[in-house]
This record gives C-alpha cells, structure tokens and sequence, in this order.
C-alpha cells in the first residue's frame, strides 16, 4: 500500500518532528503546525493514515491496528534515514495520532527511533461511557460486518471553539468523521494496551491536554501521565480549549510550549552527543 506522506522543510534544519494526525482527518490540516516549526528550524516529516486523506484504503476503517504502527515505521525510517545518529527525531501525535505514538515507542522501545514524544490530546480514555451491552454488541457485529459504519460520527463543534476551524472541518473533502466496528474495536484494544504497557515509556514525553475535552477524559490523560516511569515528562493543561488545541483562537500559545519543550530538549540531545 503507498501511503501519502509530505515533507515540510527548514531551511537549516536542527532536528525532525514526525507528525501523526488524527481520527478523520488528514496531514493538511497540520500546515500552520508545520509553518511555525519550520521557521523556527524543525524540519516535519509526516502523510496521511491509512483509510485517511490521500492515502488508499476504506475511509474510516481499518484491519489491523498495527496497520498505523507501520505507516509510522515508515515515516520514521525516511527521517532517520536522512539524518545522521545525531539529529534529534521527534514523535508528534493528536487524538488517535497520539495513541498510535504511544503505541509505536511501547511496541518498538529502543528500536523506536524516537528521541521525544509529543502527545496532544490524545486518545488514551474516550470522554464518555459506553455500556457493557454496546461493547458486546459491537465486538459482535466485528465477526460478521467488520466495515459496518458505527451509527455516530465527530461533530465539528466540538473539536474547536473556532467557528472558521468548524467550517473548513465541515467542508473539507478529506475530512471523513465515521468509523467502521472493526476500526472502534482495534482502538479499544490498542487503548488498554497503552494503559497495560505504560511502565514501557521512558523516552522524554510531553503531553499537552486540552482542559475542556468533549472527546478524550482530560483527567484519564493526567493520570496516564503520572503514572509513566520516564524521568522526564511534562503535562500540561490549557483550561477551556476544546479537543483540537492547535485549532483553537489560543493556538500560538499552544505552540509556544511545544516549541519550548522542542528548543530544550534539543539542545540537551545534540550537547549529550557532542560530550
């Protein structure tokens, strides 16, 4: 399968930031992420998912978790294999981008490649219960009709309080908001394998957590924070933005901390290899 990926450029790059989007949505939707980095010196490396965007497969749906952990693989291959051992290699992912990171580093630990994580919002804990008989039910339905689309999908309002964000997320020909059963119920997995494996992260981690979340438990996030071994990790909360943080009128903001974050960490990489 030739997936769609895209290379924003620096023109003297210091380190490389791989991207991994969201559920729904495609890589484009991250240009203003990657226009702030690359002037600030950070390459960003990146595509669309499988069943995403540009990419070939059934919108929405997916086979294999692990699916998305290749695709990952592949960016992260190409960015390693155009710098040098000592080029920094960061790991961005939103929403399911961010358990889909979290997966690949648990997954691949030393072999990952990833000197950072970035995690924004991401799906760890869904920001609402589902009863015991839906779950059945729906692990039912993945035995017979597997690409059955769930009756639900993400209403723009509640990804940005934006209302230009909402519009370009309703008009977006690449925007795609439902899912099939058997894409919900490899995210159910992958989610309780994140959890059952988080004693496994101990690359430096940053996660950004939007405060009014209709979509992730923002306090499911917190505590998967404090519970992560790795020595250096930061959490941090922006109160009322909604679920996109990089989409909301507070967007530089957001960006400041993860530039921030990206500047010290940098630093510490390239003066630990240069010891």
């Amino acid at each position: 399968m030739e997936l769609f990926h895209h290379h924003w450029r620096a023109e003297q790059a210091k380190a490389t930031l791989v991207l991994i989007h969201g559920t729904g949505e495609h890589h484009g939707r991250y240009r203003h992420v990657a226009q702030y980095l690359n002037e600030r010196g950070y390459d960003v490396r990146t595509g669309d998912l499988p069943g995403s965007g540009r990419s070939p497969g059934r919108r929405g749906h997916v086979e294999r978790f692990e699916d998305y952990l290749t695709a990952v693989r592949l960016w992260m291959s190409e960015a390693r294999g155009e710098t040098g051992a000592d080029h920094p290699v960061f790991l961005l992912g939103h929403s399911l981008g961010g358990l889909i990171a979290t997966r690949y580093v648990q997954v691949y630990a030393e072999d990952s490649g990833v000197d950072g994580l970035i995690l924004s919002s991401p799906c760890l804990q869904l920001n609402r219960s589902i009863a015991a008989w839906q779950l059945r039910l729906v692990f039912g339905l993945n035995r017979m009709l597997p690409k059955w689309r769930l009756p639900y999908e993400i209403p723009p309002h509640v990804v940005s309080r934006d209302e230009q964000v909402r519009r370009q997320y309703r008009q977006d020909p690449y925007n795609y908001p439902r899912v099939s059963v058997r894409w919900f119920c490899e995210l159910k997995q992958a989610m309780e394998a994140a959890w059952q494996e988080r004693d496994k992260l101990f690359v430096p981690t940053l996660i950004l957590q939007a405060g009014d979340d209709h979509l992730v438990a923002a306090e499911g996030v917190k505590r998967f924070a404090a519970e992560l071994p790795a020595a250096d990790k930061q959490f941090v909360l922006f109160p009322g933005l909604y679920h996109e943080i990089f989409n909301e009128p507070e967007r530089l903001h957001v960006l400041a901390r993860l530039r921030e974050w990206l500047d010290q960490q940098t630093e510490k990489r390239l003066r630990g290899s240069h010891s």
